[in-house]
């Protein structure tokens, strides 16, 4: 077994396919009103509108931010703040600035459009 795609939902599939594209993941899929799938280096994500898994599930899913979290490396600890600066300029919301961590890494989180948390980071001295 191997983790293969990590599915998010969302509430406007326009604004986050925009986010992610921004973000610098590309559409590998025809995208629909309800599903896309976009891809960047090797990682493989999933939109889903709320809608098409509400008829799946059958109860609305709820969207909270600070369930899980997407942590995506860095070459260098310049690219972090370059990352999160572009994210931010383009007017998406920064949750933290980047900040030197204790572990060791550069570090930053920013919101995706539904306030889901991605992580941004690189090693200190990259």
């Amino acid at each position: 077994m191997k983790l293969d795609m990590i599915g998010i939902i969302t509430k406007d599939m326009a604004k986050a396919i925009q986010f992610y594209e921004t973000l610098g993941f590309a559409i590998s899929s025809e995208a629909s009103d309800d599903y896309v799938e976009l891809k960047h280096e090797g990682i493989r994500l999933s939109l889903n509108s709320v809608n098409m898994l509400s008829s799946i599930y059958g109860y609305e899913p709820k969207i909270v931010g600070d369930k899980i979290e997407l942590a995506f490396l860095c070459d260098t600890v310049k690219d972090v703040d370059a990352l999160y600066d572009k994210m931010t300029t383009a007017g998406y919301v920064g949750f933290k600035a980047p900040w030197d961590a204790f572990w060791g890494q550069r570090y930053a989180i920013i919101k995706d459009i539904d306030g889901h948390l991605l992580s941004l980071f690189a090693n200190i001295g990259a």
